[in-house]
C-alpha cells in the first residue's frame, strides 16, 4: 500500500505545471461567506481556537489509493508556498477512517508526505468524529473491494470562522488555494 501512496504522491509532484485549458487563476477573486464553519475539537485541536487564522480543512484516510494521496501531494506544495510567503494558514486532515487510521499511521502518513508544523492530523472515536462529519457533508461509503467511497472536498474558513470556498478534488488547485488564502490575509 505505501508503494501506491509514493507513487501517487510523486506523479502529483512532478506535475507543477497548469494544464493547457485549464481556467486561470484568478486574484482577489471575491469569496462571500458560505456559512459559519461547524466549531468542533478533535485531538486537542478546536477550530474555533484557530480563529484569526485561514483553516484549510480536508477529509483524508490513509489506506487511500486514488483521492487522498493526490489530495494530500498537492496540500503539502500548497504548505510549502505558504510557508515562504510566510502566511499563518493552518491545515488540518481529518481522517474519515478511525478505526484504521489511528495516531500513529497518520503520524507516519504525515512524515511520509512531509507534512511540516502548522498542519494537524486529526482523528477521534467514531462517535465523536460521526458529528464533526455530518456537520461538513461527509460520508463514507465501503466499497466491495475495502476502499472507501466519501466526498474529497477541502474547506477554506477565514480567520472569522466562516466557510468562504469548498472545493472538491476535481477542482482543487492549490495555486488558487494559495491566492485564495493570501486574498483572505489582506482583508
Amino acid at each position: 500500500m505505501r508503494w501506491i501512496f509514493l507513487f501517487w504522491a510523486a506523479l502529483a509532484l512532478a506535475h507543477e505545471e497548469r494544464p493547457a485549458g485549464v481556467s486561470p487563476l484568478t486574484r482577489n477573486a471575491p469569496m462571500p461567506a458560505i456559512r459559519m464553519a461547524p466549531d468542533f475539537a478533535l485531538d486537542g485541536v478546536r477550530l474555533s481556537g484557530l480563529r484569526g487564522r485561514p483553516v484549510l480543512i480536508a477529509f483524508i484516510y490513509t489506506s487511500c489509493t486514488s483521492a487522498c494521496p493526490l489530495l494530500s501531494a498537492r496540500m503539502a506544495r500548497l504548505q510549502k508556498k505558504l510557508i515562504a510567503a510566510r502566511l499563518p494558514a493552518v491545515l488540518l486532515s481529518v481522517t474519515v477512517d478511525p478505526q484504521r487510521d489511528d495516531a500513529a499511521t497518520l503520524a507516519r502518513f504525515a512524515e511520509a508526505i512531509g507534512a511540516r508544523p502548522g498542519w494537524h492530523f486529526l482523528r477521534d472515536e467514531p462517535a465523536q468524529l460521526a458529528p464533526v462529519l455530518a456537520a461538513y457533508d461527509e460520508w463514507t461509503h465501503v466499497l466491495p473491494s475495502g476502499e472507501l467511497d466519501h466526498p474529497a472536498r477541502l474547506h477554506l474558513i477565514d480567520g472569522a470562522g466562516r466557510v468562504r470556498e469548498i472545493y472538491s478534488l476535481a477542482f482543487f488547485d492549490e495555486e488558487q488555494a494559495f491566492l485564495d488564502i493570501a486574498a483572505l490575509e489582506k482583508k
